[in-house]
Protein backbone atom coordinates (compact mmCIF):
# COMPACT_ATOMS: atom_id res chain seq x y z
CA UNK A 1 0.00 0.00 0.00
CA UNK A 2 1.42 3.73 -0.95
CA UNK A 3 1.58 6.56 1.41
CA UNK A 4 -0.47 9.50 1.05
CA UNK A 5 2.75 11.44 0.06
CA UNK A 6 2.99 8.99 -2.82
CA UNK A 7 -0.41 8.99 -3.93
CA UNK A 8 0.08 12.94 -4.10
CA UNK A 9 2.87 12.49 -6.32
CA UNK A 10 1.40 10.30 -8.11
CA UNK A 11 -1.51 12.60 -8.76
CA UNK A 12 0.54 15.77 -9.70
CA UNK A 13 2.55 13.75 -11.91
CA UNK A 14 0.17 12.35 -14.24
CA UNK A 15 -1.66 15.90 -14.50
CA UNK A 16 1.86 17.19 -15.70
CA UNK A 17 1.62 14.30 -18.19
CA UNK A 18 -1.64 14.72 -19.18
CA UNK A 19 -1.01 18.71 -19.58
CA UNK A 20 2.30 17.80 -21.20
CA UNK A 21 0.96 18.85 -25.27
CA UNK A 22 4.33 20.48 -26.02
CA UNK A 23 7.63 19.59 -25.26
CA UNK A 24 8.47 16.56 -22.42
CA UNK A 25 8.00 16.86 -19.32
CA UNK A 26 10.99 14.56 -18.07
CA UNK A 27 9.81 14.03 -14.79
CA UNK A 28 6.48 13.33 -15.72
CA UNK A 29 7.83 10.46 -18.14
CA UNK A 30 9.89 9.13 -15.25
CA UNK A 31 6.69 9.19 -13.12
CA UNK A 32 5.11 7.45 -15.80
CA UNK A 33 7.82 4.78 -16.04
CA UNK A 34 7.73 4.32 -12.36
CA UNK A 35 4.28 3.38 -12.22
CA UNK A 36 4.09 1.30 -15.56
CA UNK A 37 6.73 -0.73 -13.73
CA UNK A 38 4.53 -0.80 -10.60
CA UNK A 39 2.02 -2.26 -12.73
CA UNK A 40 4.45 -4.59 -14.51
CA UNK A 41 4.87 -6.17 -10.84
CA UNK A 42 1.29 -6.48 -10.23
CA UNK A 43 0.78 -8.51 -13.25
CA UNK A 44 3.83 -10.62 -12.75
CA UNK A 45 1.89 -11.44 -8.97
CA UNK A 46 -1.42 -11.99 -10.92
CA UNK A 47 0.52 -14.42 -13.97
CA UNK A 48 1.06 -16.87 -10.68
CA UNK A 49 -2.45 -17.33 -9.82
CA UNK A 50 -5.16 -19.25 -11.38
CA UNK A 51 -8.65 -18.70 -9.68
CA UNK A 52 -10.46 -15.76 -11.84
CA UNK A 53 -11.80 -15.13 -7.69
CA UNK A 54 -8.43 -14.69 -6.29
CA UNK A 55 -6.98 -12.57 -9.25
CA UNK A 56 -9.84 -10.20 -8.74
CA UNK A 57 -9.06 -10.12 -5.10
CA UNK A 58 -5.42 -9.10 -5.47
CA UNK A 59 -6.44 -6.19 -8.06
CA UNK A 60 -8.84 -4.70 -5.70
CA UNK A 61 -5.90 -4.86 -3.08
CA UNK A 62 -3.46 -3.35 -5.90
CA UNK A 63 -5.50 -1.23 -7.27
CA UNK A 64 -5.73 1.92 -4.45
CA UNK A 65 -1.88 1.85 -5.16
CA UNK A 66 -2.39 3.26 -8.69
CA UNK A 67 -5.40 5.85 -7.20
CA UNK A 68 -3.34 8.75 -7.52
CA UNK A 69 -2.34 8.01 -11.21
CA UNK A 70 -5.93 7.51 -12.18
CA UNK A 71 -7.38 10.91 -10.61
CA UNK A 72 -4.42 12.62 -11.39
CA UNK A 73 -5.15 11.40 -14.96
CA UNK A 74 -8.94 12.07 -15.23
CA UNK A 75 -8.71 15.41 -13.80
CA UNK A 76 -5.60 16.94 -16.74
CA UNK A 77 -8.22 14.94 -19.63
CA UNK A 78 -5.21 14.90 -21.80
CA UNK A 79 -5.83 11.49 -23.75
CA UNK A 80 -2.39 10.96 -24.16
CA UNK A 81 -2.18 7.23 -24.76
CA UNK A 82 -1.44 4.92 -21.77
CA UNK A 83 -1.08 1.40 -20.90
CA UNK A 84 -1.96 1.76 -17.22
CA UNK A 85 -5.08 4.01 -16.90
CA UNK A 86 -6.31 1.29 -19.94
CA UNK A 87 -5.25 -1.61 -17.47
CA UNK A 88 -6.92 -0.30 -14.56
CA UNK A 89 -10.05 0.11 -16.44
CA UNK A 90 -10.26 -3.69 -16.41
CA UNK A 91 -9.08 -4.26 -13.26
CA UNK A 92 -11.85 -2.09 -12.01
CA UNK A 93 -14.41 -3.96 -13.44
CA UNK A 94 -12.92 -7.45 -11.95
CA UNK A 95 -13.42 -5.77 -8.79
CA UNK A 96 -17.12 -5.02 -9.44
CA UNK A 97 -16.52 -1.13 -8.45
CA UNK A 98 -18.32 -0.15 -11.72
CA UNK A 99 -18.41 3.60 -10.94
CA UNK A 100 -14.94 3.87 -10.88
CA UNK A 101 -14.53 0.98 -13.99
CA UNK A 102 -17.19 3.95 -15.73
CA UNK A 103 -15.34 7.33 -14.52
CA UNK A 104 -12.06 5.75 -16.61
CA UNK A 105 -13.98 4.04 -19.09
CA UNK A 106 -15.62 7.29 -20.18
CA UNK A 107 -11.98 9.24 -20.27
CA UNK A 108 -10.42 5.80 -21.76
CA UNK A 109 -13.33 5.74 -24.93
CA UNK A 110 -13.99 9.55 -25.39
CA UNK A 111 -9.92 10.11 -26.29
CA UNK A 112 -9.96 6.77 -28.28
CA UNK A 113 -7.35 5.30 -26.33
CA UNK A 114 -5.90 2.01 -27.26
CA UNK A 115 -6.06 -1.34 -25.23
CA UNK A 116 -2.93 -3.41 -24.35
CA UNK A 117 -2.31 -6.08 -27.19
CA UNK A 118 -3.36 -8.63 -24.94
CA UNK A 119 -6.83 -7.26 -25.11
CA UNK A 120 -7.33 -7.39 -28.77
CA UNK A 121 -10.19 -5.63 -29.15
CA UNK A 122 -11.51 -1.97 -28.59
CA UNK A 123 -11.50 -0.01 -25.13
CA UNK A 124 -15.35 0.62 -26.08
CA UNK A 125 -15.94 -3.34 -26.99
CA UNK A 126 -13.96 -4.21 -23.87
CA UNK A 127 -16.05 -1.95 -21.77
CA UNK A 128 -19.11 -3.39 -23.07
CA UNK A 129 -18.29 -6.51 -22.89
CA UNK A 130 -16.61 -7.11 -19.57
CA UNK A 131 -19.13 -5.17 -17.72
CA UNK A 132 -21.85 -6.37 -19.12
CA UNK A 133 -20.73 -10.48 -19.07
CA UNK A 134 -21.08 -11.15 -15.14
CA UNK A 135 -24.25 -9.47 -15.48
CA UNK A 136 -25.69 -12.11 -17.72
CA UNK A 137 -24.61 -14.35 -16.29
CA UNK A 138 -26.12 -13.88 -13.02
CA UNK A 139 -29.25 -13.41 -15.03
CA UNK A 140 -29.05 -16.74 -16.59
CA UNK A 141 -28.18 -18.49 -13.37
CA UNK A 142 -30.57 -16.94 -11.07
CA UNK A 143 -33.93 -16.16 -12.41
CA UNK A 144 -34.79 -14.85 -9.08
CA UNK A 145 -31.96 -12.45 -9.05
CA UNK A 146 -32.43 -8.77 -8.35
CA UNK A 147 -30.40 -7.01 -10.95
CA UNK A 148 -31.96 -3.31 -10.03
CA UNK A 149 -28.64 -2.50 -8.66
CA UNK A 150 -26.97 -2.53 -12.66
CA UNK A 151 -29.61 -0.10 -13.69
CA UNK A 152 -27.56 3.12 -13.39
CA UNK A 153 -24.16 1.81 -14.14
CA UNK A 154 -25.78 -0.20 -17.21
CA UNK A 155 -27.69 2.86 -18.70
CA UNK A 156 -24.30 5.41 -17.93
CA UNK A 157 -22.68 2.56 -20.20
CA UNK A 158 -25.14 3.11 -23.05
CA UNK A 159 -24.24 7.08 -22.95
CA UNK A 160 -20.39 6.09 -22.99
CA UNK A 161 -20.94 3.47 -25.65
CA UNK A 162 -24.17 4.87 -27.83
CA UNK A 163 -21.46 6.67 -31.10
CA UNK A 164 -18.76 3.98 -30.42
CA UNK A 165 -17.95 1.35 -33.87
CA UNK A 166 -18.87 -2.04 -31.82
CA UNK A 167 -19.88 -5.67 -33.17
CA UNK A 168 -23.64 -5.89 -33.40
CA UNK A 169 -23.49 -9.01 -30.68
CA UNK A 170 -21.35 -6.95 -27.85
CA UNK A 171 -24.33 -4.13 -28.39
CA UNK A 172 -26.80 -6.82 -28.14
CA UNK A 173 -25.33 -7.85 -25.06
CA UNK A 174 -25.57 -4.43 -23.77
CA UNK A 175 -28.96 -4.23 -24.81
CA UNK A 176 -30.17 -7.65 -23.28
CA UNK A 177 -28.31 -6.53 -19.94
CA UNK A 178 -30.44 -3.20 -19.99
CA UNK A 179 -33.39 -4.87 -19.95
CA UNK A 180 -32.71 -7.52 -17.98
CA UNK A 181 -31.76 -5.42 -15.03
CA UNK A 182 -34.99 -4.20 -15.28
CA UNK A 183 -36.76 -7.32 -15.24
CA UNK A 184 -38.48 -7.04 -11.61
CA UNK A 185 -39.82 -3.51 -12.70
CA UNK A 186 -43.52 -4.07 -13.17
CA UNK A 187 -44.48 -0.91 -13.52
CA UNK A 188 -45.84 -0.21 -18.00
CA UNK A 189 -42.77 2.38 -18.53
CA UNK A 190 -40.01 0.40 -17.69
CA UNK A 191 -41.75 -2.77 -19.11
CA UNK A 192 -42.10 -1.06 -22.54
CA UNK A 193 -38.47 -0.12 -22.16
CA UNK A 194 -37.59 -3.23 -21.63
CA UNK A 195 -38.97 -4.91 -24.38
CA UNK A 196 -37.87 -2.22 -26.65
CA UNK A 197 -34.25 -3.26 -25.76
CA UNK A 198 -35.09 -6.80 -25.86
CA UNK A 199 -36.29 -6.29 -29.22
CA UNK A 200 -33.12 -4.33 -30.20
CA UNK A 201 -31.27 -7.12 -28.81
CA UNK A 202 -32.80 -9.38 -31.38
CA UNK A 203 -32.59 -7.47 -34.23
CA UNK A 204 -28.36 -6.20 -33.56
CA UNK A 205 -28.37 -10.69 -32.91
CA UNK A 206 -30.94 -13.22 -33.68
CA UNK A 207 -29.07 -15.22 -31.63
CA UNK A 208 -29.12 -13.54 -28.71
CA UNK A 209 -30.98 -15.79 -26.57
CA UNK A 210 -34.72 -13.33 -26.11
CA UNK A 211 -37.10 -14.49 -27.85
CA UNK A 212 -38.99 -16.33 -24.45
CA UNK A 213 -38.46 -12.85 -22.50
CA UNK A 214 -39.89 -10.96 -25.62
CA UNK A 215 -42.76 -13.05 -25.87
CA UNK A 216 -43.49 -13.32 -21.70
CA UNK A 217 -43.01 -9.49 -21.30
CA UNK A 218 -45.12 -8.78 -24.86
CA UNK A 219 -48.15 -11.07 -22.69
CA UNK A 220 -47.70 -9.42 -19.73
CA UNK A 221 -48.21 -5.53 -21.50
CA UNK A 222 -51.25 -6.36 -23.08
CA UNK A 223 -52.17 -8.07 -19.82
CA UNK A 224 -51.45 -4.73 -18.30
CA UNK A 225 -53.34 -2.34 -20.76
CA UNK A 226 -56.09 -4.30 -20.66
CA UNK A 227 -56.85 -4.07 -16.79
CA UNK A 228 -55.84 -0.29 -16.94
CA UNK A 229 -58.10 0.14 -19.83
CA UNK A 230 -61.62 -0.73 -17.64
CA UNK A 231 -59.90 1.82 -14.94
CA UNK A 232 -59.21 4.60 -17.25
CA UNK A 233 -62.89 4.22 -18.61
CA UNK A 234 -64.54 4.43 -15.00
CA UNK A 235 -62.00 7.35 -14.56
CA UNK A 236 -63.12 9.15 -17.80
CA UNK A 237 -66.77 8.33 -16.80
CA UNK A 238 -66.32 9.84 -13.58
CA UNK A 239 -64.73 12.99 -15.06
CA UNK A 240 -67.80 13.09 -17.62
CA UNK A 241 -70.65 12.74 -14.44
CA UNK A 242 -68.66 15.12 -12.54
CA UNK A 243 -68.28 17.39 -15.36
CA UNK A 244 -72.01 17.06 -16.05
CA UNK A 245 -73.34 17.63 -12.13
CA UNK A 246 -71.25 21.34 -11.89
CA UNK A 247 -72.94 22.26 -15.03
CA UNK A 248 -76.13 21.08 -13.93
CA UNK A 249 -75.49 22.73 -10.49
CA UNK A 250 -74.31 26.18 -12.45
CA UNK A 251 -77.82 26.41 -14.14
CA UNK A 252 -79.92 25.79 -10.86
CA UNK A 253 -77.72 28.32 -9.65
CA UNK A 254 -78.31 30.88 -12.98
CA UNK A 255 -82.64 30.41 -12.80
CA UNK A 256 -82.59 30.73 -8.83
CA UNK A 257 -80.47 33.80 -9.03
CA UNK A 258 -82.41 35.10 -12.14
CA UNK A 259 -85.79 34.51 -10.18
CA UNK A 260 -84.63 36.08 -7.25
CA UNK A 261 -84.11 39.21 -9.59
CA UNK A 262 -87.21 39.02 -11.29
CA UNK A 263 -88.89 39.07 -7.56
CA UNK A 264 -87.22 42.18 -6.34
CA UNK A 265 -88.38 44.23 -9.67
CA UNK A 266 -91.46 43.11 -9.39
Amino acid sequence: MITPAQQHWQNVMAQRAGRANEGVDHAARTAHEEVLYRLRLAQARLNGVQARSAKAAIKKELLPDFSGWIEGTLEADGGQQDEVIATLMVWAIDCSDLPLALRIGAYVVRHNLIMPDNFSRTAATVLTEEICNPILTQAGTDADADLSAFIEPLDTLREIVTDQDMPDEVRAKLCKACAFARRGLTDADNMALSLKLLREAMHLNPNAGVKREIATLSRALKKADSAAAPEDASAQQAQDESSKSKKTTRKHATRKTTATQKAKRG
